[in-house]
């Protein structure tokens, strides 16, 4: 019997240890498979993170390949007719929050590769009425900040070339735009030299660096825009711009654009340019839609001379009064086509005309070089006229031909350009006369 009790006893330990380790064994499975499980569920959320991350991100962006020909006699040594990529541009945009936006957007044409943009925005998110922004954007105007990729003219009116040289420039803006008002308000504070260059004695560029400016003085530029609804006719948009800002000057003496006024400056002064522009967009749904838009600006720029090094003449400042518009009319054809006419003048100096140019200007100082009145006073004026074609939502082709009309010298022979054809033969253009320089722009543009 107790032989039986004994062996039965072994047999319950048996048993019990082997339950035990079979517990134990399950317990190690379990556990490695809750440790699994939860490194699953960390990578599943990680991704979902990540998934999360780039759903916030936009990409977008196009390419202008194009033919241009130009007719310049001027280019005739050269060429005067090429292929080339004018725009390749790739947009980043990240919606980082609520309320939260970066944008970066660089252009890869060949030859040519640039930051465009690089900006932060902070929407307001309690009136949605505000924002502010800061980085490298576009300057508040209307033609500057209507996209190369919608444009019905290839390039932008030639006064605002000039004033907005490459567009954007570094600096914060606060913008208003409220829910229940037709009004946009824009205040913009900038370097102010963006595009601009300021030579020394030796030539070189001060103004070299835009990531940093060359100056202590900051510019200004305010824009105002109302829009009105015209009932089933369409609607109007009209506003006004300012641009209040100053150029550090390098020269101790000053020209203003009727080269009879001098002035004297100090190295540091601030050389005013300020300008001021109206402008006006109508809408009309009618014969399949028409647009009618411009703007006219006029004010003061400058340009910043240097002090003479050694025996060298040097160069004064120099103040010119201005005065620019453009008049677009804009008609559809139909849902695939569209014709546009743009006139385009530009006066970069309205104190001198034609006639006067090569007679009026300073004589030389024993420190400053003679300055005489030429080309760059006279005015331009263009007539583009352009037909688009929209193969799809994606693509535009079009074609555009800008007539080129020169203000005249007064005097025959007083302002020439010589130049040399490809075969050697010598040439001379006259601006007592008006000079071709149409241009023919056959572009085709992918978007994505």
């Amino acid at each position: 019997m107790k032989k039986q009790v004994s062996i039965f006893l072994l047999l319950a330990v048996m048993m019990a240890f082997k339950v035990s380790a079979q517990e134990s064994n399950v317990s190690e499975k379990l556990t490695e498979v809750n440790d699994k499980v939860n490194g699953l569920l960390e990578r599943v959320a990680n991704d979902e993170a990540d998934l999360q991350k780039l759903t916030k991100i936009k990409v977008s962006g196009y390419i202008q390949a194009q033919y241009q020909k130009f007719e310049s006699p001027a280019l005739l040594s050269t060429s005067n007719n090429y292929f080339s990529l004018r725009r390749v541009r790739v947009k980043f945009t990240y919606e980082a929050a609520d309320g939260v936006k970066f944008v970066l957007q660089p252009d890869f044409s060949p030859g040519a590769l640039s930051l465009k943009d690089a900006y932060v925005v902070l929407n307001d998110r309690w009136t949605k009425a505000f924002s502010f922004t800061a980085g490298k954007f576009n300057r508040p105007n209307y033609e500057v900040e209507y996209s190369s990729s919608q444009r019905e003219m290839p390039e932008r009116s030639a006064v605002i070339r000039a004033l907005y040289p490459g567009e954007r420039a570094i600096g914060a803006k606060l913008e208003f735009n409220p829910l229940n008002l037709p009004i946009h308000m824009q205040l913009a504070l900038f370097n102010g030299a963006d595009g601009i260059t300021v030579n020394n004695s030796a030539g070189s560029n001060l103004n070299s660096n835009e990531n940093k400016d060359y100056d202590n003085f900051k510019d200004v530029m305010a824009r105002v825009t109302y829009n009105l609804t015209l009932g089933n006719f369409g609607g109007l948009d009209f506003g006004a711009h300012g641009y209040f800002g100053k150029l550090k000057s390098m020269a101790t003496t000053s020209y203003l654009s009727d080269y009879t006024t001098v002035k004297k400056a100090n190295i540091g002064d601030g050389i005013a340019k300020s300008w001021a522009g109206a402008e006006f967009q109508l809408f009309a749904d009618v014969l399949g839609g028409l647009s009618v838009k411009g703007e006219y600006i006029a004010g003061k720029n400058a340009s910043i001379g240097f002090v003479p090094p050694g025996t060298t003449l040097g160069a004064a400042n120099f103040q010119n009064k201005f005065a620019g518009y453009y008049l677009y009319l804009i008609k559809n054809l139909g849902k695939k086509n569209q014709f546009a006419l743009r006139y385009d003048y530009y006066d970069p100096n309205t104190d001198i005309k034609g006639k006067d140019v090569s007679i009026s200007g300073y004589a030389a100082t024993a420190t400053l070089a003679k300055k005489m009145s030429g080309k760059s006073d006279l005015a331009t004026s263009t007539v583009g006229l352009a037909y688009h074609h929209y193969f799809d939502d994606n693509i535009r082709i079009s074609l555009a031909y800008d007539i080129v009309q020169n203000e005249k010298v007064g005097t025959a022979g007083k302002v020439v350009d010589n130049y040399t054809t490809a075969a050697g033969v010598a040439g001379t253009m006259d601006w007592s006369n008006a000079i071709n320089q149409n241009v023919l722009t056959l572009r085709i543009q992918a978007k994505f």
